[in-house]
């Protein structure tokens, strides 16, 4: 790929030059001139979405074959008034200029041409015997200096093309006729090759492309905009946005820009897995962010491409964007099923289930086309047909002002939303913890046994549970979900969960499924020095969690994002026999518990896995050392069921079914949650709502900023 860097050529104009102002960058955006009074817009091809430049360009009359010069940093365009080019400056206002026509006949308007890359020259082209491909220098030291040449004649070649473009490398133009064949011309000498049938056709009034190679046709008609590969064995267009449509249209393009500007963050995109068309790459699913523009729900992120899953800032769901839509049933194969929807606007809702789990959404996978919808919240029921299996899936909703998106593409404003969901048959019910769509927050302090700063954020971890059966009667399958989202923490630590009072031989090992980061772990999930089922998530959570010792506190500070992510999925299928009423409550029991690392001072040498940390009254694993009850601040008591609390009846790990914003780091919880000592103390009863952020003080808490 050509390196993309911005251009301040010097201007090639007399000093004395009217002319307005060279364009001071190589723009990322194209530019689509309109109308019969030539109006001037930008194009972001990535999405579609347009803004008016200029509504008056100093014309009375169209402009066409516009094209960017590389070389001055202007718009040359054929102005119909003058009947000759025009120079474009950054203030949008032409300036005719004075060609030698060479005894060339000047009764003629071009509406096809480009200013080429590696040459500081511009080809135009009319198709008809008199007429043909022109080539006018743009270069003030040469001696032809804005003199018309005659390339070729229009008879030899005569292609039904309005509008072509220079690729960024190879010196040929393309251009797309309306019947859908792909030409390449031979500026030198006027030959053309016709290199395949895109698969589209129409009048294709603007051209461009990009510095890796990849043409782009708008159609006049509807406005959309299609890319090409040329370089394909069998070059395709594909649909790859919705533009403006114009009966006269125009373009021109920096062909050595990319197409997305490093800096522009102002696209959202999905984050579904690779598979499903999510990075720009893919021509993945992308909206423009227009200020006021439509929106699924209260929050939506900016990127220049997507974060896939599970990189994806919204799985942790309390930075999560996917806010939109909300599954009030569930979903079950052949049955309908209730979708709430916040919509902040009017527009057009597009929606998607991976029903057949091959990966991508098909066609025949859509259940929501183009469905209106209004400002508010609003419940749609929706069918899902027969002939498919239960599974997990996944969905994607889109929604914009503009009808008839893809699965795919872009869109000039809206958002997308990507959701993990799960899809049951008859025989199959499922029960989550918090929510289909929630995660709870689990957050340890792990000075354990001593009480230490109390700030609940050594280890924090978004945790999802979720139980299928059959007939609501018999476990079929155990899932537990999440991420770890803080370690503020210089400690080593091991993260697992256990199913207390469950016996591993229930399980069903051969089917079991362990994923760390998205990937298929090779290694036993369970911990086989226990008779439970207890699944060691990490042995030593820093393994995965800044392990180049970025910074001690993960995402507790607000000068330590540190590096690396923990996401993990393990299902655990159970064999026959185990009757849902038998099942502890979910979510079961999350613990920690320490490595061989240093536990200084508390320890000269580490407890390592005799150290658990669990919530308050919760009984440890066969595993912990009972020296430790009673040591330092610790008063559980055993014998009368009471673990891991203080003197004082307060816990070293709460579990919160909701997007905790945890204290930052060594601000005790008591201090950023002030009802929490009530909520401890009272055993619950008192004071239920203190962790959510309207009863915190705000200023101690720690609040990441979204990707």
């Amino acid at each position: 790929m050509k390196p993309w860097k911005p251009l301040a050529l010097a201007l090639l104009c007399s000093p004395m030059s009217s002319y307005g102002a060279a364009f001071s960058t190589c723009p990322t955006q194209a530019f689509l001139v309109q109308q019969n009074v030539a109006q001037l817009f930008g194009v972001n091809l990535a999405t579609g979405h347009y803004q008016t430049l200029s509504s008056d360009m100093g014309t009375s009359g169209k402009l066409n074959a516009i094209g960017f010069n590389l070389h001055d940093d202007h718009l040359y365009a054929w102005s119909y008034q003058h009947q000759t080019l025009a120079k474009i400056g950054d203030d949008y206002q032409l300036q005719p200029l004075s060609l030698n026509w060479n005894g060339i006949d000047s009764q003629v308007n071009f509406y096809v041409g480009d200013v080429a890359v590696d040459e500081n020259a511009h080809y135009l082209y009319r198709s008809g015997v008199d007429r043909g491909l022109y080539r006018v220098s743009l270069a003030p030291n040469e001696a032809d200096y804005l003199s018309m040449q005659r390339i070729v004649d229009g008879a030899a070649l005569n292609l039904r093309i309005f509008d072509m473009a220079f690729h960024p490398d190879n010196g040929m133009l393309y251009s797309v006729d309306n019947k859908g064949v792909l030409w390449r011309i031979d500026p030198n000498d006027g030959s053309s090759q016709s290199l395949a049938t895109v698969g589209q056709t129409g009048t294709f009034g603007a051209v461009y492309f990009d510095v890796d190679g990849n043409l782009y046709i708008s159609r006049n008609s509807d406005g959309l905009i299609f890319q090409i590969d040329i370089s394909a064995a069998q070059p395709t267009a594909l649909r790859y946005a919705q533009g403006p449509a114009s009966s006269n249209n125009d373009g021109a393009r920096c062909a050595i820009a990319p197409i997305v500007a490093e800096d522009d963050a102002n696209i959202d995109f999905g984050d579904a897995p690779s598979s499903f068309g999510t990075r720009l790459a893919e021509n993945g699913a992308r909206h423009q962010l227009v200020a006021g523009g439509i929106r699924l729900g209260q929050r939506v992120d900016g990127e220049m491409d997507a974060y896939v899953y599970p990189a994806s800032d919204d799985s942790s769901r309390l930075l999560d964007d996917e806010d939109g839509i909300a599954f009030v049933t569930a979903l079950q194969v052949g049955l309908d099923f209730v979708l709430q929807v916040d919509s902040s606007g009017e527009g057009y809702l597009n929606g998607w289930i991976d029903l057949n789990g091959n990966g991508v959404f098909d066609v025949q996978e859509q259940i929501l086309n183009d469905q209106a919808v209004d400002p508010g919240v609003q419940s749609l029921l929706v069918s899902i047909p027969e002939g498919y299996t239960s599974g997990e899936r996944w969905a994607r909703f889109r929604v914009s002002s503009v009808a008839g998106v893809q699965a795919t593409g872009g869109a000039p404003d809206g958002e997308v939303e990507d959701y993990q969901i799960y899809v049951g048959d008859a025989a199959t019910q499922v029960s989550y913890y918090p929510s289909a769509d929630g995660y709870a927050t689990v957050a340890f302090e792990d000075n354990w046994p001593a009480a230490g700063d109390y700030d609940l954020n050594d280890l924090v971890v978004n945790l999802q549970t979720k139980v299928l059966s059959f007939n609501n009667a018999e476990v079929a399958r155990i899932e537990l979900q999440g991420e770890v989202r803080a370690v503020g923490a210089s400690f080593h630590n091991g993260f697992a969960i256990r199913i207390p009072g469950l016996a591993k031989s229930l399980l069903d090992r051969a089917t079991i499924r362990f994923e760390i980061n998205g990937e298929l772990q090779a290694h036993s999930v369970i911990d086989e020095a226990s008779d439970e089922i207890v699944a060691i998530i990490a042995s030593d959570v820093r393994q995965y969690i800044n392990p180049q010792n970025q910074c001690d506190f993960y995402k507790t500070q607000s000068d330590c994002e540190g590096a690396g992510q923990l996401h993990f999925k393990v299902h655990l299928p159970l064999l026959e026999g185990l009757d849902l009423a038998s099942l502890p409550s979910a979510p079961f029991d999350p613990f920690i518990f320490a490595t061989e690392h240093s536990r200084e001072p508390y320890f000269s040498d580490s407890p390592a896995r005799g150290l658990e940390v669990h919530v308050k009254n919760q009984s440890p694993s066969t595993q912990a050392s009972d020296s430790l009850w009673g040591s330092f601040d610790d008063s559980s008591n055993p014998s009368s069921g009471s673990y891991y609390q203080t003197a004082n009846g307060l816990p070293w790990a709460i579990i919160v079914p909701y997007n905790w914003q945890y204290p930052f780091e060594r601000v005790s919880v008591a201090d950023a949650y002030p009802q929490f000592l009530q909520y401890a103390q009272s055993e619950g009863l008192e004071s239920g709502d203190w962790y959510l952020l309207e009863n915190a003080r705000s200023e101690l808490i720690y609040q990441q900023e979204g990707k």
